[in-house]
């Protein structure tokens, strides 16, 4: 995990991810947990820009709703204890 942008209630976000074969790819997430710190990836999607995951919460059949602003979160404020759910 690389970057993680998050919407104003840090309900959902957007997760930038290294990935061998494609470069970096762009993952929607849903925070499922905030005390645990857990997240999921929605419907395993990924996209190759960030704008293509940001288009995924503006389309109309969307039953995920960002709240605000997407803002980038500080990594190194160990975002490494989120938890990657099925």
């Amino acid at each position: 995990m690389t970057q993680v942008w998050m919407d104003d209630k840090h309900r959902v976000g957007i997760m930038e991810r290294e990935d061998g074969t494609l470069g970096n790819t762009y993952h929607p997430i849903e925070i499922t947990d905030k005390e645990k710190r857990e997240f999921s990836i929605i419907e395993n999607k990924w996209f190759t820009t960030y704008n293509g995951a940001r288009q995924f919460f503006r389309h109309e059949t969307n039953d995920f709703i960002v709240q605000g602003r997407m803002k980038k979160v500080d990594v190194t404020i160990k975002i490494e204890t989120f938890v990657l759910t099925e």
